[in-house]
C-alpha cells in the first residue's frame, strides 16, 4: 500500500504546503518558485516505473479555505502486466473559496494490465475544480521500441480498465462519471465506445460560485479545441455550474497539450474573456 497526503493552506495572501506525507514510491516537489500569483504548484513523481501487479495507491488532498493548488505530474502513468490487478483511490476536499487543478499525463495500460481507479471530490461554496484524465490504448508504437522483434504494437491488449469519478457539492452528488474498457470482452471500436479511435480523454470543470456563468467558458473552450485535427469531441453543461468535455483521438501528446491550453485559460485568464452576461442559457 502506497500513501500520499497533501494539505494546502493559505496565509498572508499566499497558498503554501501546510502538511504532507508520502510513502514509497510517491514523491512531491514544489515547482512554483517562479510563480508570483500566490498559488501552490506541486509536481507528483514516483520512484517506480508505473503500477505493478497488486499495487494499491491511496491519495488524500485537502485544500484549505482561500487556497489555490495546482498538482502536476512528471510523466505518463504506466500500468504493467498483471494477474490480480492494481487500484488507486483519491479523496479530495475543497474548503470554501478554494481552487484545485489536476491535469495529469495520459495513462498507458500495457498488455494484460488490470486497473481500478476511484476519485471522490467534495466541494464547498465558492470553489473551482479542474480535473482531467486521458486513457491510451497501450504501447501503440512498441514495435519502434524493439526494432529487432516482430511486435505489432500493444493496441488494446490490456485486460480491464475502470475509472469512477464522483463529485459532491454540500454532500450532494452532482456528477458521477464511469468509464469501463474491457477490450478482450467488448469491442472498443463500436459507436458507443471509441469508434476506431485509440485514445479517450475527459476534462471536467466545476464552479460552485453561483454568480458565475459557464456558457461563455464553453464557447472559449470550443474555440481552443476546434482547430485540433483528427479528433471527435462533445461538451455538456452540467446541472451545476460546470461542464464535461469528452474527446476521442489518436495521440496522447495531442490531447494532453490541448488540455493544457484549456487548463491555462481556466486557471489564469478566464476573467478577462467572459462577458458580464452570465445568466443566459447555452445555445447548443
Amino acid at each position: 500500500m502506497a500513501n500520499l497526503y497533501i494539505k494546502a493552506g493559505f496565509k498572508e495572501g499566499k497558498s503554501y504546503l501546510m502538511d504532507s506525507y508520502v510513502s514509497v514510491p510517491f514523491r512531491i516537489t514544489n515547482v512554483g518558485q517562479v510563480k508570483d500569483d500566490g498559488s501552490l504548484y506541486m509536481m507528483l513523481g514516483s520512484s517506480s516505473p508505473g503500477l505493478l501487479d497488486s499495487d494499491n495507491h491511496e491519495i488524500e488532498i485537502d485544500i484549505e479555505k482561500n487556497s489555490r493548488f495546482q498538482l502536476q505530474t512528471q510523466s505518463y502513468q504506466r500500468l504493467y502486466n498483471m494477474k490480480k490487478g492494481s487500484s488507486q483511490i483519491t479523496k479530495i476536499s475543497l474548503a470554501p473559496n478554494s481552487f484545485f487543478c489536476y491535469v495529469p499525463h495520459p495513462v498507458v495500460p500495457q498488455e494484460n494490465s488490470i486497473f481500478r481507479n476511484r476519485t471522490v471530490i467534495n466541494l464547498d461554496k465558492n470553489c473551482e475544480l479542474i480535473l482531467s484524465e486521458i486513457v491510451t490504448c497501450g504501447r501503440k508504437n512498441s514495435e519502434n521500441i524493439y526494432p529487432n522483434k516482430k511486435i505489432s504494437g500493444e493496441i488494446f491488449k490490456f485486460t480491464y480498465f475502470q475509472n469512477v469519478t464522483e463529485i459532491y457539492f454540500n454532500d450532494l452528488l452532482v456528477l458521477k462519471d464511469k468509464i469501463i474498457l474491457e477490450p478482450k470482452v467488448h469491442s472498443v471500436n463500436t459507436v458507443i465506445q471509441l469508434e476506431e479511435y485509440t485514445h479517450q480523454a475527459t476534462f471536467i470543470y466545476m464552479n460552485t460560485k453561483s454568480a458565475d456563468g459557464v456558457c461563455e467558458l464553453i464557447e472559449k473552450v470550443l474555440e481552443i479545441i476546434k482547430n485540433e485535427r483528427n479528433i471527435s469531441f462533445g461538451i455538456s453543461e452540467m446541472a451545476t455550474n460546470g461542464f464535461v468535455l469528452r474527446v476521442l483521438g489518436n495521440g496522447g501528446e495531442q490531447l494532453f497539450n490541448c488540455f493544457q491550453q484549456i487548463k491555462d485559460f481556466l486557471w489564469e485568464g478566464k476573467e478577462d474573456s467572459v462577458s458580464s452576461d452570465k445568466d443566459k442559457a447555452c445555445g447548443f
